[in-house]
């Protein structure tokens, strides 16, 4: 590992611009309490040894444009980092770490490797990731020295496409765009600046690329209220159709005058074969803006539609986010004309 710290630290010194960390300096020279934080504890110490070669392989292959919105972007997730698992989500200064506090740092940096894996190869072509931070401390928190929520955390990690894909001006235009908008559930829309009293950790993924037609994203929103039993969260898509950058529309997929009562039939049958034992609604009309909804969609199966459900909506919460697949031969006569451009990508 040793013969490999000097590569990690030419890597890393560009973006911090102060000393590197654990993976590749000497804990001897450590002068902050982040630095101590890691030097000391052996499972932070591991978790930022994981980070750093994370981060590395993230910037192979890159064009120097992307290269570098990566290194900033980096710069951008230290600070949030160094301030969350403070008790009042301002830089550390000279305090050190808690024990609340390496906890955090540790879930930090297992959250941020993991993130980086989406930098990579999809199908040909190469995304990197990209993200909004904040932190805020809690004003009913703050001041109680016991409080495990002082500070509201939100993240929401983004894929992008680099700069010489051929795609990648209208995809990256589109994603900052959707981006921008499903983090507007950070805000507090009193106040305008990120919630205080509940952390949110969001992410759009690339879950599947159709050919050269389709590209769809993963929409996966956690959210906890601080002092609440336990967190909620969702699960959606957004298909980007690459021919028109636009995203899809249920008209791309089905057509005619009562395609809507066609699906909703079908799916209603569906969820009663499926989950019939495990629901809490009792007719389709419960069920009806859900499954004619596109952002609920998956095209993943060549067997059938995929229909997401979210937590609460059709069964108990324990009972998760529960999915269809209704076959696409019992939705034929509903089929648009563009609807194999948009699932295959032909």
């Amino acid at each position: 590992m040793r013969r490999l710290l000097p590569l990690v630290l030419a890597a890393l010194l560009p973006l911090f611009g102060a000393p590197a960390l654990a993976a590749s300096f000497s804990c001897a020279k450590a002068s902050t309490p982040f630095e101590h934080a890691i030097c000391d504890n052996p499972e932070l110490s591991r978790a930022d040894e994981v980070l750093a070669k994370s981060f590395a392989t993230a910037l192979g292959g890159l064009t120097a444009e992307s290269v570098e919105l990566l290194r900033a972007d980096q710069r951008m997730w230290l600070d949030f980092a160094r301030n969350a698992c403070t008790p009042d989500a301002q830089p550390p200064g000279k305090r050190p770490y808690d024990e609340m506090g390496v906890a955090c740092l540790a879930e930090k940096l297992q959250s941020r490797s993991k993130a980086l894996e989406e930098s990579r190869m999809r199908d040909g072509h190469r995304f990197l990731v990209k993200g909004i931070y904040g932190a805020v401390p809690d004003p009913d928190e703050v001041d109680d020295p016991d409080s495990y929520w002082k500070v509201a955390s939100h993240q929401m990690m983004f894929p992008l496409l680099d700069g010489d894909d051929p795609w990648a001006e209208k995809f990256n235009d589109y994603v900052y765009a959707r981006a921008d908008g499903l983090s507007q559930a950070m805000i507090d829309p009193d106040t305008g600046t990120y919630q205080a009293m509940a952390d949110t950790d969001a992410s759009l993924t690339v879950a599947e690329i159709a050919g050269q037609n389709r590209v769809t994203l993963a929409y996966w929103n956690y959210w906890f209220g601080h002092g609440a039993a336990h967190g909620n969260w969702s699960r959606t898509y957004l298909h980007y159709y690459v021919p028109e950058d636009r995203e899809v529309v249920a008209g791309d997929v089905f057509a005619g005058k009562d395609w809507e009562k066609t699906l909703l039939a079908a799916a209603w049958a569906q969820l009663q074969a499926e989950h019939g034992a495990s629901l809490q609604v009792e007719n389709p009309e419960d069920i009806a803006e859900i499954v004619v909804d596109p952002t609920r969609w998956s095209f993943a199966s060549d067997y059938g539609l995929v229909i997401q459900f979210q937590p609460y909506e059709v069964s108990a919460y324990a009972y998760g986010a529960p999915t269809i697949t209704v076959p696409w031969e019992v939705l034929e006569d509903i089929k648009a004309d563009t609807q194999d451009a948009v699932h295959y990508g032909w």
